[in-house]
């Protein structure tokens, strides 16, 4: 489960640095695959 703190950094993530959402998908993926 991604917390809404994370989410807040992420959208935070790609307002400044303009990083492709493809790019957060797969590390959010990668992320929880990691965590179960």
């Amino acid at each position: 489960m991604i917390s809404p703190f994370e989410v807040i950094e992420t959208i935070k993530m790609i307002q400044e640095e303009n990083l492709d959402i493809r790019t957060i998908t797969m590390g959010i993926s990668l992320r929880d695959c990691c965590h179960s």
